[in-house]
Order: structure tokens, then sequence, then C-alpha cells
């Protein structure tokens, strides 16, 4: 069966005098998926999403988001994205109400004048900011602001969002919310995401494809799962100890096959090779020099391993 690519990007390239921001970058994001952009400060996150919501022109490549090319038609773009840019919260207009705010943009995506009452309330209920709805947007506190403006990006019911950090200046409350609207919206009406985002665990909770840029290339892409999977080639583990740790270190790192040896608070942590025969031999020894053991636990890649291992080596 052919997937559906809600957002398709071939050869993409943007430079900035000598600065190449984005460079030849090409994915594919599945209908209704959430997919995630990870990349350091200056890694092309930002440009790549200045891209496909046509704010910038490329230099080379193109791009198609539900089917309509960047290039060919970026009004019929804008009007089946929603978008929320870096710094969202600075976009408002600071002397028009939060109410008035969405009011206006909502006449601007082409909404009718009688949908838009309900659906400004829908939104400002859901983001806890109905009791400020009459607030000027530049009286707002930050979080509050980034709330308004995520109900500017999702007023029209895009096809897909484009979110850049989505959750930056939002309270635990606020961000555990949103996370929670972009898994439904995702699951119950088929809209696609696009988020970038510095923060690793976020992107692991709700994104089930990433990828991670750095220096304007795509370094690794793929669902999240296999990408983690790929670590487990290094295959780390953990061990309680009740007596002996330091000790427990000591005869860890005698061992060949044991590649690290580190002492956290209560547990040693341990990289071994080809563990399915080492273990064994290193509980044997471990045990037989006194060394009082309650646990050992096979630690998971995370998103984060993937991160740090991709960006300092290129690939995993």
């Amino acid at each position: 069966m052919e997937t559906t690519f809600e957002v398709k990007i071939q050869g993409l390239t943007k430079r900035f005098g000598e600065i190449t921001a984005v460079d030849n970058v090409s994915l594919d994001v599945p209908k209704g998926s959430i997919f995630g952009l990870l990349g350091p400060n200056g890694a092309g996150k930002s440009t790549t999403v200045r891209l496909l919501c046509t704010l910038l022109k490329p230099d080379k490549g193109t791009a198609s988001v539900s089917g309509i090319d960047i290039l060919q038609d970026p009004v019929e773009v804008r009007q089946t994205t929603g978008v929320l840019p870096e710094e969202a919260n600075h976009t408002l207009y600071e002397n028009m109400s939060a109410y008035d705010n969405l009011v206006y943009f909502a006449r601007l995506y082409g909404m009718k004048d009688e949908e838009i009452p309900s659906r400004v309330k829908e939104l400002l209920e859901f983001m806890g900011l109905w009791n400020r709805k009459d607030d000027a947007a530049g009286k707002l506190s930050s979080g509050n602001r980034q709330r308004v403006a995520l109900c500017r990006a999702m007023l029209h019911e895009p096809t897909v969002l484009l979110l850049d950090e989505p959750t930056s200046s939002l309270d635990p409350i606020a961000a555990k919310r949103v996370r929670q609207l972009i898994l439904n919206l995702s699951r119950e009406y088929g809209q696609t995401f696009f988020i970038n985002s510095h923060n690793l665990a976020e992107i692991e909770r709700i994104c089930d494809r990433v990828a991670i840029i750095d220096k304007g290339e795509i370094l690794i892409s793929g669902k999240t799962r296999e990408l983690t999977d790929k670590l487990r080639t290094k295959r780390v583990f953990r061990m309680i100890i009740a007596e002996g740790i330091e000790k427990a270190k000591e005869i860890a790192e005698q061992q060949p096959y044991v590649k690290l040896a580190e002492v956290g608070i209560d547990s040693l942590v341990v990289e071994v090779e080809n563990a399915r025969s080492n273990n064994p031999s290193l509980l044997r020894v471990l045990l037989g020099q006194g060394v009082d053991i309650v646990e050992m636990v096979e630690e998971e890649a995370t998103l984060e391993d993937i991160y740090l291992q991709v960006v300092r080596e290129g690939s995993v």
C-alpha cells in the first residue's frame, strides 16, 4: 500500500551569503504522523519551517505540503498550514486583545464570520485563557502569549501544523495539555505535525518519526523506535549494588569485555561487548569476589543517546 506523504521535501537548499542554512535536505512526512526535527542552535530547523510555510524561497530544490508545491502555489500552502514561528509570542498585535487577535487572524484565513466566535472561544477555553480574552496581548505573560499564538496556528483547522518550539515558555501543566492536544489531533483527525524542538524528552514522548539536522544537513531520520533500536549494538547495563560498589567498578574494569564502568549514586553502569555470553561471566566474577548485587537491568537507548551520538559522530 502506497504511503501518503503530507510533507515532501526534495533537495531543499537555502543560503544566506556564504552560510548554507539548509543543505540539500530531503524528508518525507506521512499523513497523520507527528514528526520531530532536532538539532543544535543554528542547525537549520527554523529555516526549514520558514521554507515550508513560504516565508522564505529556496535557492534549490522544492517541497510540497498536502500535495501543494511551495513554489507554484504559496498562497494555497499558507491556507492549508498552521504555523507557530520561532518566538511566536512576539508575533501578536500587542495593543489588541487576545480575543481580537484571534478574530483578526481568523478573517485573514477566510473563516466564515458566523464560525469565528465559537472557534475562538473553544481554543481560548482549552488553553485556559478565556478569562484573559479581553487583555491586551502585550500585557500577557510570555507563556500566555505563546498559548494565544498556538490558538492562532490552529484556528482554521489546518491539515499540517508547522510548530517551532511549541511548548517553550509554557509551564509544565500547559505544556502537557499541548502535547496531549497534538496527540489527539493526530490520532483522531489525521492532522500532521512538523515540530522543531530542543526538548528531547518531549519529542520522544509524542513523535513517531524524527530527523536530526546539523549544519544544515540531515544526519539521520526514521521512525523513533527504529532509531533507538540501532543503539542496541551498544549494550549498557545498570547494576544495583548493596555493598562494594567501588570494588565492583575496579573488578569490572579489569575484564577485557567491559568497555566502560561508571559509578552512580547507588549503581554501577557497565557497557559490555557481546553481552549475551559475557554478562554471566561478569556476574560470576563479581559475586565470587564478594560484591553484593541486588539487581541488573539493561538500559534502553533513548533519543538523547541518539542525538548526542549523531551530532558528535555524524552518524549512528
